[in-house]
Order: structure tokens, then sequence, then C-alpha cells
């Protein structure tokens, strides 16, 4: 070709693709139709006062989440001998039902809210709410009335909540996510020592009002730390749906949801049980009993913080989380043989210590098996609304087996049985990752 042919031919190319790029949206040019929303990659910190800032703020949301949950079991041995004595434990426990199923199912609607940037609106009607429901019950003399306070108000509020506790951490940390994870995680524990302590202590002194105000107070001023320094996604231009329809072929998720439901259908047994348990068998006095839950919940915090410090990475979460649930429900049973106070105050210690170490792993575990994480707090809202029906059923069915066999060693293998068998769903969802091979840390 000659060259000034080859040159016309030049001019006429770069013509044609200079009108193409001129009437072609840039949109289109940029980005595929079907594919997902495109960002600039944010850097993870994986450290720094910013982000331990939030491993804070996650610490004062589980402390007035899980850790106002993981206390029922204070608040449903006085009502069985005080203010709702005429009422049966099953209707009782009911309202500490109510409460975990809200909690946890509500993940359905504000995961996806929270992935669409709009955590602050999440965060403020949460510990509106969670606030306010707390002063109501205090007000409280019916059982409709603490269903409505302490189980619905409360629950709703949680429920805006609890997906910030597992979500937020996995924006700030990577390779040290798992620590992160278990020392934010120590929140429910701490709470789960300090409200039965104040129960405890302020209700034979200032009444069961005063002391619910109190713990009003308490919520108020954690929950406005959670509102200074916690700092969630942008929000995003693009809509959320409820539902992620690729993560419901992720066989793994899918697989890890079930296993977790079927935990939560008896792990929440010896939290509502264990002090109605110990009185009525005459193992420890009613003010003795009263400290079993704290010493459940204090031996959760070392279960949440030392296994993540090395175990979880020596071993892979998913393996460690698998041994875990094997141990809870080995542990379950033990309840059967206690005969006396330190009997019964050794099983709660080990107890609580493998219930802290689940529940840390917990939220790590999604984060492993979340490939994209724009669609993170979606995916935790979907698992969390089928593992809510696994509390809200769970409780309610061991006080079911306890009256109808009249012992509570039928409510400790209940718990044992549906442990074991999320431990089993557990290795099932393993295998479905990585095949197996059981020496792949995972």
């Amino acid at each position: 070709m000659a060259p000034a042919d080859q040159d016309a031919e030049n001019h006429k190319s770069s013509t044609t693709q200079n009108m193409v790029e001129k009437d072609t949206p840039k949109d289109v040019v940029e980005t595929d139709s079907s594919a997902p929303e495109t960002k600039p990659a944010r850097t993870i910190p994986n450290g720094g006062l910013q982000a331990w800032l939030q491993v804070v703020g996650a610490f004062f949301l589980y402390f007035n989440t899980w850790g106002l949950l993981s206390s029922y079991g204070s608040f449903q041995a006085y009502y069985e001998t005080s203010l709702l004595k005429s009422y049966t434990p099953f209707e009782i426990s009911t309202i500490g039902s109510v409460q975990s199923f809200l909690l946890v199912f509500l993940g359905f609607v504000t995961g996806s809210i929270y992935d669409a940037g709009y955590y602050r609106y999440l965060l403020g009607a949460g510990s509106l709410l969670v606030f306010f429901g707390t002063l109501m019950q205090s007000f409280c003399t019916e059982f409709w009335q603490l269903l409505l306070a302490q189980g619905f108000c409360i629950g709703i509020g949680c429920g805006c909540l609890s997906i910030m506790t597992v979500a937020i951490t996995a924006l700030w940390f990577n390779t040290k996510l798992p620590i992160a994870n278990g020392i934010a995680a120590c929140g429910s524990g701490v709470g789960g020592v300090i409200f039965p302590i104040v129960i405890k202590n302020l209700l034979p002194k200032i009444g069961f009002g005063w002391t619910v105000r109190t713990i009003a107070l308490i919520v108020l001023v954690t929950l406005a730390v959670c509102n200074i320094v916690l700092r969630g996604p942008g929000a995003s231009a693009k809509r959320r749906a409820l539902v992620h329809r690729e993560s419901l072929t992720d066989w793994p998720y899918v697989a890890l949801i079930f296993a977790y439901f079927t935990v939560f259908l008896g792990l929440y047994t010896p939290f509502f049980y264990v002090e109605s348990f110990t009185v009525s068998t005459g193992i420890t006095s009613e003010d003795t009993a009263f400290y079993l839950l704290a010493i459940v919940n204090l031996s959760s915090i070392i279960g949440r913080i030392i296994p993540n410090i090395h175990l979880a990475g020596m071993m892979g979460p998913m393996n460690m989380i698998t041994i875990t649930t094997i141990c809870l429900a080995a542990t379950s049973l033990g309840f059967i043989g206690v005969k006396n106070a330190a009997g019964v105050f050794v099983v709660s210690v080990v107890y609580g210590f493998f219930t802290g170490t689940f529940f840390a792993l917990q939220p790590t575990i999604f984060v492993r098996l979340t490939g994209d994480m724009s669609v993170m707090g979606t995916r935790f809202g979907m698992a969390f609304s089928i593992m809510s029906f696994g509390l809200l059923i769970g409780s309610p069915i061991s006080g079911v087996l306890q009256r109808a066999f009249g012992s509570y060693n039928a409510s400790w293998v209940w718990a044992a049985i549906t442990v074991a068998g999320g431990s089993i769903l557990l290795g099932v969802a393993r295998t479905l990752k990585v095949g197996p091979k059981v020496a792949i840390k995972i």
C-alpha cells in the first residue's frame, strides 16, 4: 500500500474510533451491564487508630445486643419466682426467644440496607429502640407488656444493630480479622457478666423498675460511643436486593447456614435455664444461682480471645469451629451429671468458654466464604434470617421437654443433639468447599 493510501486508511480508522467513543455512553464502554457495580478498590488498613476504634464500636454493639440476650436468664429466673410466677417457664421464655429471633431475623432486611451504605440509619434507629424498649420494660407489670417492650421493641432494635457487629470489622481488617472479631465479640461476654450482676445487686435494694432503668442508662451511654466512632461502607447508587441469588447456589455457604441454624436450636438452652435448673434441684441457693450466668459469660470472654490469637490461624477457623461445636455438645451432656455447686460451676465455665469461641469464629468464616465483599451484608442477612428460627424455637422446645419429662436432663440432651447435628453440617460445608482432605487449613 502506498504511503498516502496508508495515511488515509489510518485517518479513517482513527476517525471511526473517535465517532464510536463519542456516540457511546461512558458507562457502556467501561462496564458490562451484567457485571456488578465497579468501584476503585479500597485498601483495607488492617490496623491503625481508626480501624481499632471500629473494634471498640463493634464491642459495644455486641454488648448491647448479644450481651443483653445472654443476660435473659437472670430475668427468666426473676419472672418465674416473682413478677410472672403464674406463668410457665415455657411461656416466660417466649419473651427471650422473640428478642433473640428478631435480633437475628431482621438481618434479612438490614443486610441489604447496610450494603447500600445506610448504616447510619440502622445505627440510629437501633440505638433508639434498644434504649426505649429497656426504659419501657422498667414500667412493665404484665406478661404482654414485657413481650412488647423486652421482646419486640428491644428485639427489633437489636436486629437493626446486629448486622454491624459482624460486618464492620471486615472493612478494616484482613489478616488481623480473627483477633479483631474476637475482641469485638467479647462485648457479648462482658455484657453477659455486667447485666446479671447489676440485676443481682440492685434488684433487692431498689426494685425491678429502677434496676432496669439503670440498665437503660448503661445502654444509652455505651450506644452513644458506637454512634460516635463507627464508620461503615459509603453510599452506593446500585439498588440492593434482599436476596443475592448467586449465593443460593453457593453450596458451602448454604450448608454453613443450616449448620448454624441447627447449633442455635440448642446453644442457648444453658443460658436460659441454668439458673432455674440449679435452684429447682437444690444444687445452689437462689443467690448463688444468679452468678452462674455471669460465670458462663465471663468464661466466654476468654474463649473469644485465646483461640483467635494463635489456634484459629494455625488450624483454620472452619476447622476450629467444627471442633468447638463437638466440645459444646459434650459439655451440654455434662450438666446431667452435676450433683453439687462445684460441678455445675465447672461445667458452666467450660460451656461458656466454647460458646465464646463459637461466636468469635462465626463471622470470620462467613467473610472467608464471601468472594464479593460488596454483598457481604446481604449474605449475612440472608444467613441470619434462617438462623433466627433456631433461636426462636430452640429454647421453648427445651422448656416443653423439661415439662414433658419432668427433668432438665431432657433439655440438656436436646442441646447436645442439636449442637452435635450442627457440627456434622459444618463438616459437610467444609467438604463442599475443599473436598474430603482433612489436612487443609480453612
